[in-house]
């Protein structure tokens, strides 16, 4: 049960998801609460707590983590008021309230031996970007422990009596803030929250740069170590790798770190949409169309994290964050409602069931921080990191998904993605549930039910997916409803009304933009929402050794799940000679009929090492 756009008590019910986030609650979330405590996260919050000065463990940003997971317990708290989590997250709230100092500052890292050195780096100590998450984690836990929106408050209040309009110029070097000070003033019905993320928005790529300065002063430079090659890749500042390098308002193209340019443009449209959309739209548009994969994953340069050259976009050594993914259903979804279009839903969709769940196994455990495309048996998940951003990212989107597939306003309920859940809005001021029943992902039927308490009019949407093949729509005696990208009924609503919908959708091979150099002569398997891949599990070879009929028959896996349905695949084996060497002519070629099982990407290394690949041979 969380809230969201207008909508509240949104209740996920579809197997698919529901699978997923009971393995983050059972096992996730325990688990990466003893991470933090082997890795000394909740240790540097103890010793802050006791007003220690020394002995900080970690990197200067590993706060934020703790914060990520006390936003992702206070999910899960509100779901089972009973849960596992509850006394981990009240010993936290206990030790943010003591460890905070009077000021209303809280940083670990600056507390714990280097308060000389507060606020002296904003590029890169990370204290706005964890203050942000803490303001996140403040806002999900007002009605679970207080106590950290109490602390939220109080470190808001902080940023803001050093930092404004009359007062310093600064943010932070990786954008969070701004969109946690949003949500903040949404929480507390405080409008200086959010001109002060307004401000930080605007102002940054501007001259002077509060980071250009900090790179020109020795002291400030010395802290900022290994920040030079990334913020002056030529020699001279120009601060691209954290959207520094103009204004959100001249930029038509994604740029630098992906994870911080999907923050930065979600503080942007918390803040003031109308200043910024006509650069947003932009910037998806060139995202789409040539710095995307075809996971809904992002950031394909490993070196910047972030966003190369435009068709980039390389297999095996795709880095596609999980961070970045997470960050992009955030983006996404806004989009969504700040346009009423449905193709920004259309990426939430595909990046949510792709790009994000493959970060995380089917056990809730064991993560991925990058998400490579290809594999030649090199790559399994891990149960934790140094930098260990992606696990609490993923737990918090997880656990709050359904704030994503759903909005609404005083005229209109819209239905993103259409999984299986229930929700209340508020149409005209009238409580109204929507039940929403499907077989998502894996199929194409929708049906809509609609209970308001007393008769009401608006506007009922559901989006036709970019998959569909057809559309079949009816309502009562009404059929043929499909309006653009949604499917929209308005009308006066009594109670009991339903649409139902069927999406046609079938299993098919796409190719890529031939200037994909890594995708040349090769083919990817989707199905509905859902890509697939090939593991060496199944082929029982290397992967690279199979080529698809593409013209072949492709069926249902009849040993597929809930959680993971396979297609079986016809294709043929292409086999080494005998005896060959390794190279040989094409009259050498021995290849064998054969057929296999492609499995979800998100559902990859989950039996072990092996190779893998999304893009296969095509014949």
């Amino acid at each position: 049960m969380v809230d969201g756009y207008g909508v509240r008590s949104v209740v996920v019910r579809s197997p698919f998801l529901v699978a997923r986030q009971r393995a983050m609650v059972e096992t996730g979330l325990p688990h990466q609460w003893r991470m933090c405590e082997e890795t000394g996260r909740v240790e540097n919050f103890r010793r802050a707590a006791r007003r220690e000065s020394d002995g900080h463990q970690g990197f200067c940003y590993n706060d934020s983590d703790l914060y990520k997971w006390a936003e992702a317990a206070a999910y899960a708290v509100l779901t089972d008021p009973s849960g596992s989590v509850r006394r981990e997250l009240a010993e936290f709230a206990g030790l943010v309230e003591a460890a905070q100092l009077e000021s209303g500052y809280l940083d670990t890292y600056f507390q714990l031996g280097r308060m000389d050195q507060q606020w002296k780096s904003l590029t890169s100590k990370h204290e706005m970007y964890c203050l942000g998450h803490l303001i996140e984690a403040g806002v999900a836990c007002a009605s679970v422990e207080p106590r950290l929106l109490t602390a939220a408050r109080r470190a808001a209040d902080h940023v803001a009596s050093v930092f404004g309009p009359q007062r310093r110029l600064g943010a932070c070097g990786h954008e969070e803030i701004e969109l946690a000070m949003c949500a903040l003033s949404d929480c507390v019905g405080n409008s200086e929250y959010r001109s002060l993320a307004r401000w930080m928005t605007e102002r940054r790529g501007h001259r002077p740069s509060p980071f250009e300065s900090e790179m020109a002063n020795p002291e400030a430079r010395e802290l900022a170590t290994g920040y030079a090659r990334l913020v002056e890749p030529h020699g001279v500042y120009e601060g691209s790798y954290f959207q520094d390098d103009r204004p959100l308002a001249e930029q038509t193209a994604p740029v630098g770190h992906a994870v911080r340019a999907m923050y930065q443009y979600c503080g942007a449209l918390d803040a003031d949409p109308a200043a910024w959309l006509p650069a947003l739209r932009l910037i998806w548009n060139e995202m789409i169309r040539s710095r995307i994969y075809v996971t809904g994953g992002i950031g394909s340069a490993p070196g910047i994290e972030g966003f190369g050259p435009p068709f980039d976009l390389p297999n095996r050594g795709a880095y596609s964050e999980t961070c970045a993914a997470v960050g992009l259903v955030f983006w996404a979804a806004r989009m969504s409602r700040a346009t009423g279009e449905s193709r920004y839903a259309d990426w939430l969709e595909r990046a949510l069931v792709n790009a994000v769940l493959s970060g995380v196994s089917l056990s809730g455990d064991r993560y991925f921080y990058d998400n490579p495309l290809a594999s030649v048996g090199d790559k399994e998940r891990r149960p934790w990191f140094d930098c260990a951003c992606c696990p609490p990212n993923l737990a918090r989107l997880l656990l709050s998904v359904g704030r994503y597939l759903v909005w609404a306003d005083d005229r209109s309920v819209t239905i993103d993605v259409g999984a299986e859940m229930s929700f209340e809005a508020w149409p005209s001021g009238v409580r109204t549930v929507v039940e929403v029943r499907s077989d998502w992902p894996w199929g194409g039927s929708v049906s809509v039910v609609v209970r308001p308490e007393r008769t009401v009019w608006f506007a009922l949407r559901l989006r036709v997916p970019d998959w569909a093949t057809g559309v079949d729509a009816g309502f009562g005696s009404e059929s043929g409803l499909e309006v653009g990208g949604w499917i929209e009924v308005k009308r006066e609503w009594t109670g009991g009304e339903e649409l139902q919908v069927n999406f046609g959708r079938r299993p098919g091979w796409v190719s890529a933009d031939p200037r994909v150099s890594d995708t040349t002569g090769k083919v990817c398997l989707s199905d509905g929402p859902v890509v697939y891949c090939l593991e060496e599990a199944d082929l029982g070879a290397p992967v690279s050794m199979f080529h698809a009929d593409v013209e072949g028959r492709l069926a249902p896996d009849p040993a597929g799940s809930d959680e993971v349905r396979g297609l079986l695949v016809t294709g043929s084996l292409a086999l080494p000679q005998p005896g060959g060497g390794l190279y040989s002519s094409l009259s050498d070629r021995h290849q064998v009929a054969k057929e296999t099982r492609f499995v979800p990407y998100f559902s990859w290394a989950n039996r072990g090492l092996g190779s893998m690949a999304v893009w296969v041979n095509g014949s």
